[in-house]
């Protein structure tokens, strides 16, 4: 019992220690040594259709809309496609007010979140290019010309953009650095081959390439569109200079919920991606193992680790395990008591263990079913 006990504790450890740490390690020492680079053109200005899907936006949508037009880009190539999910406050009259021909409404006849809008609305876009983003993601004025670059590279079939979170100073929030964290690997991974993943606020993709999603997932586009690309064989890259902005809100509980959604539609992804387990994928298969895969089960295994490692030190004779968890404790406590002991090491431990947390009500509410991609949105 004991035997299995320590290859549970070390395997779980190994799992967690490996997906934090030793694959970003991996990932940089790849990219320099396999790295494939992007053609890029500053004279490449397709004409691009950014669509917008919204549901009781009335706060942002047209600051939104005036946002995208005036970006540096040539007026005549740009145009906004905004999809209302049966928006019950002023979202839709402030749209239809807006008498410029660019600017396109479609409103749902039911509600279908985010999905049901991108679904319907993206094989309207009369655009080469779709960018796909939110009403409260604000673009910086050179973003569209700094993504679209990388279109000039036929290989390529998607974009990712960098988003920047607008956070009031002394929040608790940790998403900042967890952003920052992400954008590094996915950088990395569009260098070998592809980023399998985009933040869903600011990505691009070839119109061509777009491929409905399944009508029921759930806060999972951003993972879902980009990795139907990658099956048809095109890559997608990370623009760290394609950067837009969004406001965050000040505290982690008020984004707990968001996370536990984005939790359940990650473990949704992973049954709809079982394809990619198939290492003949090559760099997409790693990345996509690596980096969200172990991420994603990350919860379990911290709990594997926690557990096998308590009946070690109760029950072995061996001293390091009770180290190793008194060790696992104060760490912990110290992440807890965040409120009590505001360390900045104390908030990032608090929101390791926070968002891990979130992860594994969204596998409890995925195993619940998810029936509808429809969800009440987080308020910024």
């Amino acid at each position: 019992m004991l035997l299995f006990l320590e290859i549970v504790f070390w395997l779980s450890l190994g799992v967690v220690v490996y997906s934090y740490l030793i694959y970003p390690a991996l990932l940089t020492f790849f990219a320099r040594l396999f790295g494939r680079p992007v053609k890029h053109c500053d004279n490449y200005l397709p004409e691009v259709g950014v669509l917008v899907p919204a549901y009781n936006e009335e706060k942002v949508v047209a600051r939104k809309i005036e946002n995208i037009l005036s970006m540096d880009y040539p007026p005549e190539k740009i145009s906004v496609w905004v999809g209302s999910d049966c928006s019950d406050d002023e979202t839709d009259e402030i749209v239809r007010s807006i008498k410029d021909p660019r600017v396109h409404f479609w409103r749902s006849s039911e509600r279908g979140g985010k999905t049901g809008i991108v679904n319907n609305l993206a094989p309207l876009v009369t655009s080469d290019i779709i960018l796909l983003t939110d009403a409260n993601t604000m673009h910086r004025r050179d973003c569209l010309r700094e993504m679209v670059k990388s279109f000039a590279d036929p290989s390529v079939g998607g974009v990712a953009g960098h988003i920047e979170h607008k956070i009031a100073l002394g929040s608790e929030n940790a998403e900042t650095v967890y952003r920052n964290f992400e954008s590094y690997q996915k950088v990395l991974e569009g260098r070998l081959h592809s980023t399998i993943s985009a933040f869903g606020g600011s990505y691009a993709i070839r119109k061509n390439l777009f491929q409905p999603i399944p009508k029921n997932a759930y806060s999972n586009d951003d993972v879902l569109i980009p990795m139907n690309i990658i099956r048809q064989g095109y890559r997608i890259v990370y623009d760290m200079d394609a950067i837009a902005e969004e406001d965050m809100t000040d505290t982690v509980s008020s984004e707990f919920q968001r996370r536990v959604r984005i939790g359940a539609g990650n473990f949704q992804s992973f049954f709809w991606l079982l394809d990619f387990f198939n290492p003949a994928r090559g760099w997409p298969w790693f990345c996509y193992i690596s980096h969200k895969v172990t991420r994603w089960f990350s919860p379990l295994f911290i709990v594997l680790c926690f557990v096998s490692c308590l009946m070690m030190a109760v029950f072995s004779d061996l001293s390091m395990y009770k180290f190793i968890f008194s060790c696992g404790m104060i760490f912990s406590i110290s992440g807890l008591l965040y409120h009590q002991i505001p360390l900045k090491i104390s908030r990032h431990i608090f929101y390791f263990f926070a968002m891990n947390l979130a992860l594994l009500l969204g596998l409890i509410r995925y195993t619940g079913g998810i029936r509808s991609a429809v969800w009440k949105r987080t308020e910024r």
